[in-house]
């Protein structure tokens, strides 16, 4: 039962650490605008107008400190770790982080730690058990719709009609023309070891961006 709660714990804190990150950065960029639109468009410097700046700029304030807030803790539990183990984890350079479930790395001692906070428990491994790491995703499929062009079989425009498009027939209305376009998206980064009880750990990445410069801090810590 401690198990199962512990780990809805876990889940529910890393989704709103997850959730925090873009709220904090729209509701920021919206009770911006409204601030500029307050102070400088007279027409619009209206107690609504504040009334919404206000509620944008405490959504913001809020996801931000529930950021701090799990931040710092995750920090003070890798600084628990290291007063314990006699390790010199990084509490600043944490992987899976604001997740209460993270790694944390030693390179002087060249060791790291796979952290769950919620039930206070870690494991420490040596870096030669790392095999390899690397950044993944899948995949979705996204329509496009735009309007057929006038051209004709070989690909060459048609200009005997006067139209740049090709035209529903009987009327002047552009016809439109769907295509399929596939995209990457849920980046993850895995990083497979040779521990039994845990071969694999998934951390889900903020976009590609974010993966790939994850994988090259994993190459400076490992290999440096």
């Amino acid at each position: 039962m401690s198990t199962a709660r512990n780990l809805s714990k876990t889940i529910g804190i890393a989704l709103l650490g997850a959730f925090a990150i873009p709220i904090a950065g729209f509701s920021a960029l919206f009770a911006l605008m409204m601030l500029l639109i307050f102070l400088f468009l007279d027409g619009y410097r209206t107690f609504g107008v504040f009334v919404t700046f206000a509620i944008a700029a405490g959504i913001c304030y809020f996801a931000i400190k529930t950021l701090v807030g799990i931040a710092g803790k995750n920090a003070a539990f890798v600084r628990h770790i290291n007063d314990t183990e006699s390790l010199a984890l990084d509490p600043d350079n944490m992987l899976g982080a604001p997740s209460p479930a993270f790694l944390a790395f030693d390179q002087s001692h060249r060791k790291f730690a796979f952290c769950d906070r919620v039930s206070g428990e870690y494991r420490i491994l040596d870096f030669s058990h790392v095999l390899r790491w690397y950044y993944d995703w899948g995949t979705g499929t996204r329509m496009d719709v735009h309007i057929m062009p006038n051209v004709n079989a070989a690909g060459m425009p048609v200009t005997n009609t006067g139209l740049p498009y090709m035209n529903v027939p009987g009327t002047p209305m552009p016809q439109a023309g769907t295509s399929h376009t596939e995209y990457k998206k849920n980046f993850k980064l895995v990083l497979e070891t040779a521990d039994v009880k845990n071969p694999i750990f998934t951390f889900p990445m903020q976009g590609e961006a974010a993966a790939q410069r994850w994988c090259a801090r994993l190459n400076a810590i490992f290999n440096g």
